[in-house]
């Protein structure tokens, strides 16, 4: 039970920060190119993260490398696909994480889900198809899907290694991180650079560096030190359903039936991944 609270208060705040990073993103994209925004983003996360740990000694090791790598790949993905997809429908697409991570999680860590573990996960992925019918017709172009849909896998990647470095220090895993992945992207930024500084520049990148860079690498590493992989990635599908709440509270306009049932769906997901306990490999560390 200690541990499920502890879990939910790294979720909770996660789930807000991550609803709000896409709009934050998209328009940040109108004054700089996406190599540019993103090596800003890690990098100043990469310095808020160490400023935190109160120490600037990078962790570099084989897993943090790829760690570090797969992060990137993600981001890269991400937010050249945000380019040619909504910001709704990037993070509809960047949910189908959870169906990735649970193999990558076997094949890295030995680590498997129950049958009903997986039966959350499709549940939840259903959920999201749902949610994301709902949007169809919006703009989005098959390159901006393909692209966001790597991201996923990406995404699951590095998910899965945050899993296997639980038992370094978390600030320092994740500092290392942002500041070989904003390095890379850095090294790349004069093939492309191209920025205009506004107040909403700095206001759009502040976000994606401090709550969506340095924090939401932290909350998620936080949750995955606490918990198996299958539990936690199953927790993201409630990101698409507070992304909805937020827009009903700013515009006014309940969503429809289809979105509602979406979101219903996603959230029994969760509640089937929640109650049930995977089946452990003997090659896999208890949590921090």
């Amino acid at each position: 039970m200690a541990k499920s609270r502890s879990l939910y208060a790294y979720a909770m705040p996660y789930v807000i920060i991550a609803s709000l990073q896409y709009p934050f993103a998209k328009d940040g994209l109108r004054y700089a190119d996406p190599l540019t925004f993103m090596a800003a983003r890690f990098l100043i996360g990469a310095f808020a993260t160490f400023l935190f740990a109160r120490s600037f000694r990078p962790r570099v090791n084989k897993d943090t490398v790829l760690l570090s790598l797969f992060s990137a790949a993600s981001t890269l993905l991400w937010i050249y696909g945000l380019q040619r997809v909504s910001p709704a429908q990037s993070a509809v697409l960047s949910f189908t994480m959870p169906l990735f991570a649970i193999p990558i999680t076997y094949l890295v860590l030995n680590e498997r889900a129950s049958r009903l573990g997986w039966a959350g996960t499709i549940l939840g992925f259903v959920g999201v198809t749902v949610y994301g019918l709902t949007l169809a017709g919006s703009g989005a172009t098959l390159l901006g899907a393909v692209l966001t849909m790597g991201n996923a896998v990406f995404w699951a990647s590095y998910t899965v290694y945050y899993r296997k470095t639980r038992s370094q220090d978390a600030a320092a895993t994740v500092g290392t991180q942002l500041l070989i992945a904003g390095t890379l992207f850095a090294v790349f930024t004069p093939i492309t650079f191209a920025v205009n500084v506004t107040p909403e520049f700095l206001l759009d990148v502040g976000y994606v560096s401090v709550f969506s860079g340095f924090a939401s690498f932290l909350l998620w590493s936080g949750m995955l030190r606490r918990e198996r992989v299958g539990k936690v990635t199953t927790l993201a599908f409630a990101v698409p359903a507070m992304t909805t709440l937020i827009e009903t509270i700013q515009t006014g306009v309940m969503p429809g039936l289809a979105t509602l049932a979406g979101i219903c769906i996603m959230f029994l997901g969760i509640y089937l991944s929640r109650i049930t306990t995977p089946i452990g490999s003997l090659r896999d560390l208890p949590a921090d």
